[in-house]
């Protein structure tokens, strides 16, 4: 295992390892949903919150990759990393994606975790909550294996809609601006505040795309493997030249393996979903520049350097 990608017989046992921690996870979470939980706040006016559920769930899983992949490096939210050293195994961990949702009783969350190597995401499993079942549902892939459901396999449909349905950021129309061609061709936009349950519905096709713009790596690396194995696609935002170009890893350095504090680092903006689809809108579709509002943070940023 290491040093060398794994083979296919290799990936999917680490899959259904994955599958179980998730769905330990998950089961774990429901005990907390609809009953009173203790809340602190990681940001200012009553942002990002965390919650009792969000450390029993992180703990659970922590504690279960440690116990059966005890050479793997793991990134997660809601704990720092003790140490920085680069590991080509990692696991990535959101252990409540959603959690705004999950506060206010509303079934629209994830637990989830995906396995990078060097970078590139290997397997992943979601847990969601579903309706009609008291245990949920996972939504699991491995690189080349297919993307699957509780074990069954699923596909991306790709007949082009008559509408499309869209998941993306509550500030989409101020930071996007389009061609005239996709005028109205946007489809139904929605936001439904977990990125998690979100990549899930658009690799089993309830939405057609999804736009991510700034998520963590473990908000978009687990549904990533689920849109790719699923038969859609991934472009990624470039930097430099503002194109759309298709996703290949999470390690945007040099060296051969991210480092836990290059993975929490990690930003970019980022189209999933159908391939005719994310062809077709991201062609059409960039970034809006505000160039007074750049100088001023170019000049805080000196500011802040100095």
């Amino acid at each position: 295992m290491n040093g060398i990608m794994l083979n296919q017989k290799e990936l999917k046992e680490i899959e259904s390892q994955a599958v179980d921690i998730i769905s330990g996870a998950g089961d774990l979470l429901l005990q907390y949903f609809d009953k009173p939980l203790s809340v602190d706040y990681k940001s200012a006016n009553g942002r990002n919150p965390v919650t009792d559920a969000d450390h029993a769930a992180d703990e659970f899983i922590l504690n279960q990759i440690s116990k059966h992949f005890p050479g793997h490096t793991v990134v997660t939210e809601e704990t720092e990393n003790q140490s920085d050293e680069a590991g080509q195994f990692t696991w990535v961990v959101d252990p409540l994606d959603g959690t705004s949702n999950f506060l206010h009783h509303l079934p629209i969350f994830a637990s989830m975790l995906c396995l990078l190597f060097n970078g590139i995401p290997l397997v992943s499993a979601i847990y969601l909550p579903k309706i009609g079942s008291k245990n949920g549902t996972v939504l699991h892939a491995c690189k080349g294996g297919g993307a699957f459901e509780d074990g069954v396999q699923f596909f991306i449909n790709n007949s082009e809609p008559s509408r499309l349905m869209a998941s993306v950021p509550g500030y989409f129309l101020r930071m996007f601006s389009h061609k005239k061609n996709l005028r109205r061709q946007l489809g139904d936009l929605r936001s439904l505040g977990s990125a998690g349950y979100e990549l899930a519905m658009t690799a089993k096709g309830s939405t057609d795309y999804i736009i991510s713009s700034g998520p963590a790596v473990w908000d978009i690396a687990p549904g990533l493997l689920l849109v790719l194995e699923a038969g859609g696609a991934a472009v990624i935002r470039e930097q430099k030249n503002r194109n759309w170009i298709e996703f290949e890893s999470f390690n945007n350095q040099s060296v051969l393996s991210p480092t836990p504090s290059e993975l929490r680092r990690w930003k970019a903006t980022l189209m999933l979903g159908r391939k005719s689809t994310v062809d077709r809108i991201s062609s059409g579709l960039s970034i809006k520049s505000y160039p007074i509002r750049d100088i001023k943070y170019k000049i805080k940023s000196i500011i802040g350097r100095q």
